[in-house]
């Protein structure tokens, strides 16, 4: 099978494979606050900046954790590159998506940035479970009770099995 019908259906895979998980809604339900946004741009595998209510917001994803593709102070990761192109897609300019907060999580990460569970507008599975899902990063774990953290983990599971992304193209399996 090509790599192109490989990544969905491992990605739908591993989305059926969560649903198991401990908590079974589609997100964003249940989270925090949810607010509609924009794709202004992307910066990178787990970074954009949306438009929300006029203001250009820098938003994180959370639970993602991509290989750096555009610090300043760091070397390029291996699949960096990849994981920034594959957000990109699935996050184009002027696209409407949903941002919600994990209230167990705090609204926002040491340098300011929004961390939000990000849904294109009417998507079942977030962006950041899509991108884990298709081996294009892996999950940041953080104090371990995000709200998508079993979500996030069975995605890597499944990603890591399958030898995806940068669980292939990588040392060691990941970065």
């Amino acid at each position: 099978m090509s790599h192109a019908r490989l990544v969905p259906l491992v990605a739908a895979i591993a989305a059926c494979a969560a649903c198991g998980a401990t908590d079974p809604a589609p997100a964003p339900v249940g989270t925090g606050e949810v607010t509609e946004a924009v794709v202004r741009r992307v910066v990178d595998g787990d970074t954009l900046i949306a438009r929300v209510d006029g203001e250009d917001e820098r938003v994180r994803m959370l639970g993602v954790d991509a290989p750096e593709s555009v610090a300043e102070d760091r070397r390029v990761e291996c699949f960096g590159p990849q994981a920034s192109a594959r957000a990109k897609q699935l996050l184009p300019e002027g696209a409407r998506v949903d941002l919600a907060t994990d209230p167990s999580q705090g609204s926002r990460d040491r340098f300011g940035r929004l961390l939000a569970e990000v849904s294109l507008a009417g998507e079942p599975v977030t962006v950041n479970e899509r991108l884990i899902a298709e081996g294009y990063a892996e999950v940041f774990r953080g104090d371990g009770r995000g709200r998508l953290q079993p979500r996030l983990r069975a995605a890597e599971r499944t990603a890591r099995g399958a030898r995806l992304g940068l669980w292939s193209a990588c040392r060691s399996g990941g970065r």
